[in-house]
């Protein structure tokens, strides 16, 4: 396969990305499979992805992955009418992908428990209008100071027919691999991480994690991506590589800023 390492995070490469895991067998589960699952395959990839902003670029992955087989996990935010977008929940639910609420109450509280809490329900709520929601996932929001995984530090997100959180229900034996920071080796992740868990394998870019897939060294994959990041022209990727630069040098002072 032709790759060129020069233009990572276009959606050709998404696709190459998912061909390869379609090609070396691994079947795909959503997060609601894998926490409701007694006994896993042998060989598994949970596709996670966070909308985080610009919900339609959803679509183009979810197109993708449904050309391949490939059944993922999308979690939508609800903080604004251009994040929560039931046309496109409901298109890509309709691809055969599961939906997911990527809550973020605590911030939006500025911490008080009660309040986030009563908003979860609330926002819950909404999604389960249009799909039977049984995961959630925290939006890391790394300039805040409150961590919304928290939030279950004082309820129990199993109290609202949730059966996992996409952080606080994974086994460590699963091999995590996120897309944050526009590469895959952690070095500009704050919360995009599973607490208490030491990743063992860290890639740089996606034609690393093929060359990983195809090497028949690991059983099973937990890729995170964000859609935004993956860019369908040249305008797009020049934007989003920059603004990820931008992000990435305000990721290093912050974690300076918290080291003093």
């Amino acid at each position: 396969m032709n790759r060129d390492n020069n233009f990572d995070f276009t959606l050709d490469k998404y696709k190459q990305l998912c061909s390869s895991l379609e090609r070396n067998n691994f079947s795909p589960i959503t997060l609601a499979e894998y926490m409701m699952a007694k006994e896993l395959p042998d060989k598994y990839v949970m596709m996670r992805h966070d909308i985080d902003r610009n919900p339609p670029k959803a679509l183009e992955t979810a197109k993708i992955e449904q050309e391949l087989n490939i059944k993922a996990t999308y979690y939508f935010r609800t903080v604004n009418d251009n994040l929560f977008c039931p046309e496109i929940i409901t298109e890509v639910s309709r691809m055969g992908h599961e939906i997911g609420y990527h809550y973020e109450v605590l911030n939006e509280c500025k911490g008080n428990y009660e309040n986030a809490i009563e908003l979860f329900k609330a926002n819950l709520d909404k999604f389960q209008d249009l799909y039977d929601v049984k995961t959630v996932c925290m939006h890391g929001q790394p300039l805040s100071k409150h961590d919304n995984r928290d939030l279950w530090k004082k309820y129990d997100y199993r109290d609202f027919g949730i059966l996992g959180e996409a952080y606080l229900s994974i086994d460590n034996s699963v091999n995590y691999l996120c897309d944050t920071g526009r590469n895959w080796n952690f070095d500009h992740c704050l919360r995009d991480f599973i607490p208490n868990k030491t990743e063992s394998i860290k890639v740089d870019s996606t034609d690393d994690l093929i060359e990983l897939i195809e090497s028949g060294n690991v059983s099973n994959f937990y890729i995170l991506t964000h859609p935004e990041r993956w860019s369908s022209n040249s305008f797009e990727w020049v934007f989003f590589y920059s603004k990820d630069m931008i992000i990435n040098l305000g990721k290093k002072f912050l974690r300076m800023a918290r080291t003093w």
